[in-house]
């Protein structure tokens, strides 16, 4: 019998998407391993670490950096907070409302915009508090304006007890802009009943009602009636007309002001619209192109060339200024080349049932409409980023990159394929998850699942230069070690300098972590070869041993060799002593398939691996 090596000692191909087959160079599994800095070596990666303590009390979702280098952050209860350049976090405020994971920075006015689910917040002088100003987080800086309104109120309306759909007794408006969330009326006398605002559509369907009591009117002025939800209307270019009814079921009646005596077609009026629709997904992503801030808007892209500090008009903050079909729902945003990328999603209400449609449209700023878009018909395109000029996106589990013709699915994420799954699953990546490390493209997924499965963490694709392939790998993860939990979420990854930071949630924990130069290796790293049959899977082979080779390990580093014959279970063999050069573990038994493979831990230096030899013997004076 002869006794022949395998030797491994190139790891650039990195994770496989088959556990067998593969990129040239590549690997079933690794978690926590750089094998891209040198080809030809396996190394342990910086660890994440929590820097937020316990000052973070919300899932992050969303980072900018300010000139000065400090940063600040936001999450989905409206927590505002922001990291001085020596590392330490505050809470510097919180808005009335949920945020809708972004926010976005202008430098002109020092202003931080805050998209909530239907205004839009503030923090003026946003970095001049470093320098002893004041950090102000305003709410509702962006409510709510008026669409339309009537202002003459020379004569007066009487409140009948029911409805009456004739033209005297309706107030018809048609909405420029949605989505309407109140209508003020002049209260001329009030009565002593109580007095409801009905919005009917042209079908005298209600769309809402609200119901103001006689305590709660004031004579001699504007009187708010706001729906408990804003009411979704057509508007133009091809608006539909709607009407409102105002009645008093029991009391005496309220007269209201109008320019024609008896007639509340022609009430003195003003129609309030929200700068935001309040969308399924709950995501309004924001971005700089050009000379607009772009905030998506439900299936509409909102534009607004900011020039003074003045909450702006409708006709400067743009609300409608693309419209997308029917259905669709802005879900990233991202600039490739002279084109702002605009995905859109279809999403139900109930997560795990949604639809398997997605597009990705393309604007170039000044026309019309958007110029072209690109189907995705494996499902929502999500976390939407842009590098070299290709766009990157996740869809249906998969990891898509396209820059022109036909999109790549670069690759199947691990354990996304729910064939055969035993419940119903899904994965939502938010807005804000990719950056750009060390030229690596970075990726936090799954923002959220209900599979118990598939591993939260930041994966990567990328290469370190020209001369070599570009390979995935799942690289970091969260400082809690959680990776399959129900309760998991990853908010963002943003990426400042040398600083990659990291928003999540760990059932009632939150946190942000940090990756800096000075990090220590993670303690625990994992790497796990292809399964080797020599082209033989029908044939016994015997493997005598297995011995990993490295530079003089650092103190306190251990590297522990293990096996897997026939898709069994792993078996370890005995940790590596202090200082040691080599580890061995010796198996003698035979095998069809063969995986080998490693387990590290750290404490302050990370081991420098460089050669993995299989002593294995194929059996060859045995008859087949």
């Amino acid at each position: 019998m002869a006794k022949r090596p395998i030797v491994l000692q190139r790891f650039d191909g990195g994770m496989s998407s088959d556990n067998k087959i593969g990129p040239a160079n590549s690997f079933s599994y690794s978690r926590h391993s750089d094998f891209r800095k040198s080809p030809t070596q396996l190394t342990v990666l910086p660890e994440t670490v929590k820097e937020s303590a316990n000052t973070v009390t919300g899932l992050v979702v969303d980072m900018i950096q300010l000139p000065s280098g400090k940063l600040v952050a936001v999450d989905t209860s409206g927590g505002v907070y922001s990291r001085a350049t020596n590392g330490t976090w505050t809470k510097d405020g919180t808005t009335l409302s949920n945020t809708a994971y972004s926010l976005i920075y202008n430098l002109q006015n020092d202003i931080i915009y805050i998209p909530g689910t239907s205004n839009i917040h503030s923090i003026t002088n946003a970095d001049g508090r470093f320098s002893g100003g004041t950090f102000t987080v305003n709410d509702n800086y962006m409510v709510y304006n008026v669409d339309q309104s009537a202002i003459v109120s020379s004569a007066t309306y009487t409140t009948t007890n029911n409805i009456t759909e004739t033209a005297t007794h309706m107030l018809v408006v048609t909405p420029t802009v949605e989505p309407l969330q109140a209508i003020q009326l002049w209260v001329t006398t009030k009565g002593t009943g109580d007095v409801v605002v009905t919005m009917h559509d042209a079908a005298n369907n209600i769309l809402g009602t609200v119901t103001k009591t006689a305590a709660q009117l004031t004579n001699g002025a504007l009187n708010i009636w706001t729906f408990s939800a804003p009411v979704r209307t057509t508007v133009s270019p091809n608006g539909a007309t709607y009407h409102f009814h105002v009645t008093h079921p029991s009391g005496t009646a309220t007269t209201v002001g109008t320019s024609t005596a008896s007639d509340f077609s022609t009430a003195r009026y003003e129609t309030y619209v929200n700068r935001l629709l309040t969308t399924v997904n709950g995501f309004h992503p924001s971005i700089d192109f050009l000379q607009y801030l772009c905030i998506g808007n439900g299936r509409y892209l909102s534009v607004w060339e900011v020039i003074s500090q003045s909450a702006p008009l409708n006709t400067e903050y743009l609300r409608h200024r693309l419209t997308f079909p029917q259905g669709y729902e802005v879900c990233g945003l991202a600039v490739y080349t002279e084109y702002l990328a605009i995905a859109c999603e279809k999403r139900s209400s109930s997560a795990g049932n949604e639809f398997q449609d997605g597009k990705i449209f393309f604007w170039d700023g000044t026309s019309q409409t958007y110029n072209f878009l690109l189907d995705v018909p494996e499902g929502s395109p999500y976390g939407l980023y842009s590098k070299n000029n290709i766009v990157h996106y996740f869809a249906g589990g998969s990891w898509y990159a396209w820059s022109g013709g036909n999109p790549v699915k670069i690759r199947q994420m691990p354990s996304s394929d729910t064939e055969y799954g035993t419940v119903d699953s899904y994965t939502v990546n938010y807005p804000n998850t990719m950056a750009v490390r060390n030229g690596i493209l970075l990726a936090g997924y799954p923002s959220e699942t209900n599979s118990t499965t598939v591993e939260h963490g930041v994966y990567s694709f990328g290469a370190r230069d020209r001369n070599y392939n570009e390979s995935f790998g799942l690289s970091y993860t969260m400082s809690t070690g959680a990776l399959t939990n129900g309760t998991l979420r990853i908010g963002c990854v943003k990426n400042f300098g040398d600083k990659l930071f990291i928003g999540w949630r760990d059932s009632l924990t939150y946190g942000i972590d940090i990756v800096q130069p000075t990090s220590e290796p993670f303690s625990t790293a994992v790497w796990e070869s292809l399964i080797l049959d020599d082209g033989k899977p029908y044939t016994e082979k015997e493997v005598a041993e297995i011995f990993i080779d490295f530079v003089p390990l650092p103190v306190g580093c251990t590297i522990t060799p293990k096996y897997k014959i026939n898709r069994g279970s792993w078996v370890t063999g005995t940790a590596s002593v202090a200082t040691a050069t080599q580890c061995r573990m010796n198996i003698n038994k035979r095998y069809k398939e063969l995986m080998v493979g490693f387990d590290v831990v750290c404490t302050t230096a990370s081991p420098t691996i460089y050669g993995i030899t299989i002593i294995r013997d194929l059996l060859e004076s045995e008859k087949d």
